[in-house]
């Protein structure tokens, strides 16, 4: 077979989420960059075949848990160019996003067939390319392994490890194996309409039946079946088999019999065809390396802190050794974790680097880091860590260490990348020693407007709101009820990560509704221990009404009561579950009025090390505008300051997931991202010059280099965003 030669900085393997933005990260550090795809389509378990989703609405315990960095670059492009809302399109958009960056080479459709290994270090790796029926040797400085499975780990023959761990122990059952003859499988299948009746004979190879599979896995399917009976369906089995290995005709068919003979919906699927039956969709077992370090459950439990993280993770632990896709009864973490550097470097391998699945972790951990959100921060980390390897002239493993990591921290922060859950004291930021101002700053959050934009019936819920004054003197909600209907109140500190859950109880109360008034007003002079978030509980034996407002403002948050399901397990961390953007909208808010005035969006949080809401909102909002005149935030020291660069991070509604399959949206971008700005600086003399002007942005975090300057002051005005009536800016980073 004829054999071609490819030579770059950094081979990557693997197409999902983890390998691309490990591509991106290398390339835009100035590395050649190749990355190679066995599928025909880019996504990986993100994709077409597996469809996990791109983010995990499910997993997240505190609302502000989207991923920045490289990641959030992408949900612009999808919102834009995948407008059909498919996994085909979304794997377009994906191909487009790399296709982008000059120095990455793309190789579709080809296969990693062996890796030569000499003396710790991978020489060469080779490829059959599938399109042109060709191999190529595929030479790097650097391999990193994005499979998901540990493909380069178990072709180079270095030690390691596959399948379930002996002395793993779930963390609600200890020590639980999978049980004799268990076994997993997947497959999507396709329901349409037919002319007549079909009745169903399931044929004797076919041996299991569907109810005695996995509880989690016949309801999944039946709530597929409840939004529409007609089109793809997944289709998963985990339980005993005596088949010595399951496939997806097989659980299909077995379904389907239920389906068609005994389910309590039988007589409704008579007229109904079963057309399509897919390959696998569950990911097989990885190979995972043996590291510098081992991650395993606990771990990501207790939120160890490593001393060498360049990633953070978050998600759900698995309960069981189910490999299905869904798991109700998975444990929510309570915090995001840290991933060490160690745990991604091959321990036998000095030039092999690890993510997701494939990393040094126990199997039940490894199920966490193959997520496709958590696994793309590890490639984009790991993708920068290549490259300061090549530019340091030092191993990955030498950077771990305590001289370096400080550097690389630095690194991540300055390309919003974050690496750990305390963030990065940033003294370099001459923002922080500046005078803050603005053009107007929202205080009063009455002026959220009038439009409403749902009613929530409920007898029980929260308002969650910041606040940052010694005393609460008065709370007033905006709701209705029947006249004399009781209310049990309480309000609650927020405790916990980031303070996002609520804790202690400061007031408890019951109060009668007068059908006068427009709202509750609660009078209850409560001191304030800490300035964070805070939880107002109403409670009533009669159903009342709620109304949210459209363009919430960041932090007011309205949560409802769950609504319990029936032999289900799965554990939360509150009773409440908030209700949340699912589109580049703002979360809507409900109507609240807080005495003394909660002053907590003034221009001096842009300078600061947080780009994002923690323990407080933690950005900068004008007053409503129709943009007429500009609004601006000024930065002013009190001597002359040199400047080369400038960094912005705008707000791109942190509190929106995208959707578990890919979506068509009308909208373009996040209303709340500046379109239009510009940036001026001024000297001794006042004089002002403009030095950026930006028309049509469409990213979150903007980085601007000039030769360096001197100024006194720097301005930055907004001219208009992309459809919310305000300006809203988290971070401002200014660097000498």
């Amino acid at each position: 077979m004829k054999i071609a030669s490819v030579r770059s900085d950094i081979v990557v393997f693997g197409g999902g989420l983890a390998g691309i933005c490990a591509s991106i990260a290398a390339a835009r550090e100035g590395r050649t960059v190749s990355l190679v795809e066995r599928n025909y389509f880019l996504g990986g378990r993100a994709g077409v075949a597996h469809r996990f989703p791109l983010n995990e609405p499910s997993a997240r315990s505190w609302i502000y848990s989207r991923n920045s960095g490289i990641l959030d670059e992408l949900w612009h492009q999808l919102f834009k160019y995948n407008t059909e809302g498919t996994y085909i399109g979304q794997s377009r958009v994906l191909q487009d996003w790399i296709s982008s960056e000059e120095r990455i080479r793309f190789f579709r459709e080809t296969e990693l067939e062996s890796v030569s290994l000499e003396k710790g270090r991978i020489i060469v790796a080779f490829a059959k390319d599938h399109n042109l029926h060709q191999s190529i040797a595929l030479h790097g400085k650097y391999y990193i392994d994005c499979t998901g499975v540990g493909k380069i780990s178990e072709l180079s023959g270095i030690s390691g490890e596959k399948g379930v761990d002996k002395n793993e122990e779930l963390p609600s059952k200890g020590k639980d194996q999978p049980a004799l003859g268990r076994q997993s499988c997947g497959c999507y299948i396709r329901i349409e309409q037919g002319d007549e009746s079909y009745p169903f004979i399931c044929p004797n190879w076919v041996k299991i039946r569907w109810e005695d599979n996995d509880f989690s896995a016949q309801l999944n399917l039946m709530k597929s079946l409840e939004s529409n009976l007609l089109g793809e369906h997944l289709v998963e089995w985990d339980g005993v088999s005596n088949e010595k290995q399951l496939v997806p005709e097989v659980i299909a068919l077995a379904a389907w019999d239920y389906l068609k003979n005994r389910s309590p919906i039988s007589e409704v699927m008579q007229n109904l065809k079963l057309v399509h039956i897919s390959e696998n969709t569950l990911p097989d077992l990885s190979y995972r390396a043996s590291g510098e370090v081992r991650l395993d459950l606990n771990d990501l439990i207790e939120s160890k802190e490593w001393d060498d993280s360049v990633a953070l993770g978050s998600g759900s632990i698995p309960n069981s050794f189910s490999l299905i896709s869904i798991n109700r009864d998975e444990l929510p973490l309570s915090k995001p974790f840290e991933i060490p550097l160690r745990a991604m470097i091959s321990k036998e391998c000095k030039n092999l680097l690890l993510t997701g699945s494939s990393s040094s972790v126990s199997e039940l951990t490894s199920r966490v880091l193959g997520y496709p959100s958590c696994s793309s921060q590890m490639g984009a980390s790991l993708g920068m860590v290549a490259s300061l390897s090549l530019q340091k002239k030092r191993l990955p493993r030498t950077l771990a260490d305590k001289g370096y990591i400080n550097e690389i921290s630095r690194h991540f922060y300055r390309r919003n990348h974050a690496a750990g859950v305390e963030g990065f004291e940033d003294d370099d930021n001459l923002s922080l020693k500046a005078k803050t101002s603005a053009s107007s700053t929202l205080v009063d959050w009455s002026d959220l407007g009038t439009k409403v934009e749902q009613v929530i019936l409920t007898s029980r819920c929260q308002f969650q709101f910041p606040v940052i004054s010694d005393l609460v003197e008065k709370i007033s909600v905006t709701l209705q009820a029947k006249n004399q209907q009781a209310f049990s109140v309480k309000l609650f500190e927020g405790s916990g990560y980031n303070n996002t859950n609520p804790g202690v109880c400061l007031y408890s109360q019951t109060i009668i509704f007068e059908e006068d008034s427009n709202g509750l007003e609660i009078n209850c002079n409560v001191k304030v221990g800490q300035n964070c978030w805070h939880f107002l509980e109403l409670e009533s034996v009669q159903e009342f009404t709620v109304p949210l407002y459209s363009d919430g403002i960041v932090g007011i948050i309205f949560h409802n009561k769950r609504p319990k399901e029936k032999r289900i397990t799965r554990k939360f961390f509150s009773e409440f579950d908030p209700v949340l953007t699912s589109c580049p909208l703002p979360s809507p808010s409900p109507g609240m009025q807080i005495v003394p005035k909660q002053e907590v969006y003034q221009p001096s949080n842009t300078a600061n090390d947080s780009l994002r809401p923690n323990h407080l909102p933690g950005l900068w909002i004008s007053k409503p505008t129709d943009f007429k005149y500009p609004e601006f935030l000024e930065f002013e020291w009190d001597e002359i300051q040199t400047i080369s660069t400038i960094e912005i991070n705008f707000d791109p509604v942190y509190d929106f997931i995208y959707p578990d399959k890919p979506s068509s949206f009308k909208y373009q971008n996040f209303s709340s991202l500046v379109k239009d700005y510009r940036i001026y600086a001024s000297g001794d003399d006042a004089k002002s010059t403009l030095i950026a002007d930006i028309k049509d942005n469409q990213l979150a975090f903007n980085s601007h280099s000039f030769e360096p300057f001197n100024a006194r002051s720097i301005e930055v005005e907004i001219i208009s965003t992309h459809g919310l009536p305000r300006a809203q800016i988290y971070q401002v980073r200014i660097y000498a």
